[in-house]
């Protein structure tokens, strides 16, 4: 983020001084700034994910996303540094709920019920995400600058989810690592889940992963199936 440039100081005529604000102003003052400064920079943000998606990285340029957000181009710069920064934000604000959502499920105190709660939030978002997603999984393709940009952040995604689901399962395993392997399983067949659906989105057959990828969650889950316990 860059810095904004500092006050005037000194005893310029050309700049005639204010008087001294109250405390409570100053700090009314400072509140009103910070929150200008949020709203303006989720106008940026709003109008980037929509530009991005629609056009891609290379096609969305920086005045076409001022022009929407309704600022001038160097105050995006001002608030992003520049555009993969501002591209990079875009996608992390974009996974804020996800994180959140995920962090409330583990809250759960019932093992299986943490699992089955990770399931539905995993389905929910990329439900409600479709299409982000689609431009994203497009991104990564045909874009290397998009594929190295996101590397991090979607890889940073991936194992705290898996790490997540594993928390979850190991009260209902003796060793460890059958719990990291089950964990991992689940993971990926969700992500490749979520692939097919992108490349055939007949609603049926969507339906029909779905409900066996919740079988096999089922099963997982079943005490018969975890040995000794």
């Amino acid at each position: 983020m860059i810095e904004e440039p500092p006050t005037l100081q000194g005893s310029d005529s050309r700049f005639p001084r204010s008087e001294p604000q109250a405390s409570g102003d100053v700090h009314r003052s400072r509140s009103r700034a910070t929150g200008d400064k949020g709203k303006t920079q989720q106008r940026i943000l709003d109008a980037a994910a929509g530009l991005f998606s629609a056009r891609g990285y290379d096609g969305a340029s920086i005045a076409a996303i001022a022009s929407r957000a309704g600022v001038s181009r160097s105050a995006v710069f001002w608030h992003f540094g520049d555009k993969s920064s501002l591209f990079r934000e875009t996608f992390r604000r974009m996974l804020v709920p996800f994180v959140e959502e995920v962090a409330r499920s583990l809250e759960d105190a019932d093992p299986s019920q943490r699992l089955i709660q990770l399931f539905g939030v995993y389905e929910r978002f990329v439900t409600e995400q479709r299409p982000a997603i689609q431009a994203i999984v497009r991104w990564v393709i045909e874009s290397e600058t998009m594929r190295e940009s996101l590397r991090e952040p979607i890889f940073v995604l991936h194992d705290q989810f898996a790490r997540d689901v594993r928390e979850a399962l190991l009260p209902l395993y003796d060793e460890p690592d059958e719990a990291e392997a089950t964990a991992m399983g689940i993971v990926s067949m969700l992500h490749g889940n979520l692939l097919l659906a992108i490349l055939d989105p007949d609603p049926r057959k969507d339906r029909i992963r779905r409900a066996g990828l919740r079988r096999v969650v089922e099963r997982v889950l079943e005490p018969s199936d975890r040995g000794s316990k």
